[in-house]
């Protein structure tokens, strides 16, 4: 019995050790990334920690971002395929997880961004359908709240909708952006983007 109960304190032990060090690899991996772009640390880290959806998740989510600001389409495309291949994987593991969701609408967007005239009509719904179901799993999460918001104002810019609701969900997001407390190392952008957009596209519309 003394065995059993030592073996299970080692285990309870060395599992804490593990996430400690996960926890402070992955800090120090979003302190350099913010710092210079790299995201060879959440590369290293997701074969390091396999079974850890966060380092996978902010690789995917640098690759996506790197696609708007470049204008290099060879390494657009060469991004958003490696991004695909990891939100994938990201989704077989984690169902109902409204961040993974969230970046896989982002993914679709960066795709539209590269060419609209194939891509526009094709991802349009398929991204609002990805926000209504990461509102369902989570109607707390600022980042569904206002990733849906900002597609449908920059929809509007071609369609001429009416943008008042999503300038008022602009508006909720940042609320819930306050209240929002998420577990270490998780996401928590969005907020610039939120006040950025209530100071622009909304601005005359609230």
């Amino acid at each position: 019995m003394k065995t059993f109960l030592l073996t299970i304190a080692t285990l309870i032990s060395v599992s804490t050790f593990a996430q400690k060090n996960f926890d402070t690899e992955m800090s120090k991996s979003l302190t350099e990334w913010k710092q210079t772009n790299s995201s060879a640390n959440f590369e290293q880290l997701s074969k390091n920690f396999p079974n850890e959806w966060l380092p996978k998740y902010y690789l995917a989510f640098s690759e996506v971002l790197s696609t708007f600001e470049n204008k290099n389409a060879e390494e657009n495309y060469k991004n958003l395929d490696e991004a695909k291949t990891i939100i994938e994987a990201l989704q077989a593991d984690n169902l109902m997880n409204s961040e993974i969701l969230n970046l896989k609408a982002l993914y679709l967007t960066a795709e539209i961004v590269q060419n609209p005239m194939q891509k526009g009509a094709e991802n349009t719904p398929i991204i609002q359908q990805l926000y209504a179901k990461s509102l369902m799993l989570n109607p707390s999460n600022p980042r569904s709240v206002l990733g849906l918001a900002e597609f449908n104002i920059n929809l509007a810019n071609y369609s001429g909708a009416d943008i008042t609701q999503d300038c008022k969900n602009v508006k909720k997001s940042l609320a819930l952006f306050d209240a929002d407390q998420p577990k270490k190392n998780e996401p928590k952008w969005g907020k610039d983007r939120a006040e950025s957009l209530l100071n622009n596209q909304c601005k005359t519309i609230l």
